[in-house]
């Protein structure tokens, strides 16, 4: 099975979970991030934010096809490629470069069985590179565009920001994973350690979207450090309300 498939059940889970909707302004949670990782002296380098949404379900067959044309006809400016694995998930993947200003913008649509029928899906999501110059009332502008075009409404709207710390910066992973949730005002509810490897998840009060945890603890702050041997760089990823991508 190819890699991409692994993703469907957390992504499924994810939209499960969801409580409400998000009024926040997603742009300016990653900011924040970005510049709580500058403050903890980590370089932040990447963000992500994305939101997903359902495209329902069709007989078997080529049904899903009307409903993959139909979203593409809202991104006619992307690139799109397409491909099916062993199981019988079929993924169609949209890209589209703003050279201008530094943007990717990407939307994949899966379509997987569903006993007699199948079921569609997509996300949307929109990354670039940390910069001085980041227009992020442009960004906005760019995501409250696609939510029209795609879902309407206040959907849930995943971010991330990614960074790394010298390789002496951090000596404890889950002191400095503690030291960041502090940062937002957070309070842990969950978390996973390991030698090299740190996860905390936490709630924090400063944003509105959360989630809700197999543990039922509301949640909409996760910090990830990863160092991969003694002496080298850690990795840093925090994700609002959760971290979805590979850490």
């Amino acid at each position: 099975m190819k890699k991409w498939t692994m993703t469907i059940t957390a992504i499924l889970l994810i939209i499960m979970v969801s409580s409400g909707y998000a009024k926040d302004d997603k742009t300016n949670e990653v900011a924040h991030i970005i510049d709580v990782l500058k403050e903890k002296g980590a370089e932040p380098d990447k963000w992500t934010m994305y939101f997903n949404g359902e495209l329902g379900f069709t007989s078997k067959g080529l049904g899903y096809l009307k409903q993959a044309e139909e979203l593409k006809r809202n991104y006619p400016e992307f690139s799109w490629a397409e491909g099916e694995d062993d199981a019988g998930h079929y993924k169609m993947t949209g890209k589209f470069q703003h050279d201008e200003i530094g943007l990717t913008e990407k939307v994949t649509i899966i379509t997987y069985p569903q006993k007699e029928q199948t079921a569609s899906y997509f996300i949307y999501a929109v990354e670039g590179l940390v910069n001085t110059n980041q227009n992020w009332k442009e960004i906005r502008r760019l995501l409250d565009d696609r939510i029209e075009d795609s879902v309407g409404g206040n959907p849930k709207i995943f971010s991330c920001v990614t960074g790394t710390y010298g390789d002496k910066m951090v000596v404890d992973l889950y002191s400095q994973a503690n030291e960041l949730v502090q940062a937002f005002s957070g309070v842990s509810v969950e978390e996973l350690k390991e030698e090299t490897f740190v996860s905390l998840s936490a709630y924090t009060g400063q944003w509105e979207q959360a989630i809700y945890t197999g543990h039922q603890n509301k949640m909409n702050l996760q910090v990830a450090l990863r160092s991969e041997e003694l002496g080298s760089k850690t990795t840093v990823t925090i994700g609002t309300p959760i971290i979805t991508s590979e850490y």
